[in-house]
């Protein structure tokens, strides 16, 4: 897949994502409820878990695809004096 056509697709998924808030915006209505103060800090714990996973898994491809170019390693020696 070339980066023109990823660049395409996430181009296409940012507009339908933006329309879609627009749409939640213009349908709000106002919501007569309680919110428990430590829905804030789920909300922070989803995010951190969730920055956390992204930066791993990201890691972990850039480390394969480094490791796909680099030399093999050399195997040691085994030593069967013993």
């Amino acid at each position: 897949m070339t980066l023109l056509v990823r660049f395409a697709r996430v181009l296409d998924f940012s507009l339908v994502l933006v329309w879609f808030l627009i749409a939640l915006d213009v349908c709000a209505r106002p919501a007569y409820a309680y919110a428990d103060p430590g829905a804030g800090l789920f909300l922070m714990q989803v995010v951190g878990s969730t920055f956390l996973g992204f930066t791993f898994i990201v890691r972990n491809r850039i480390r394969r695809a480094l490791d796909r170019f680099s030399k093999p390693k050399k195997a040691l020696p085994i030593d069967t004096a013993s």
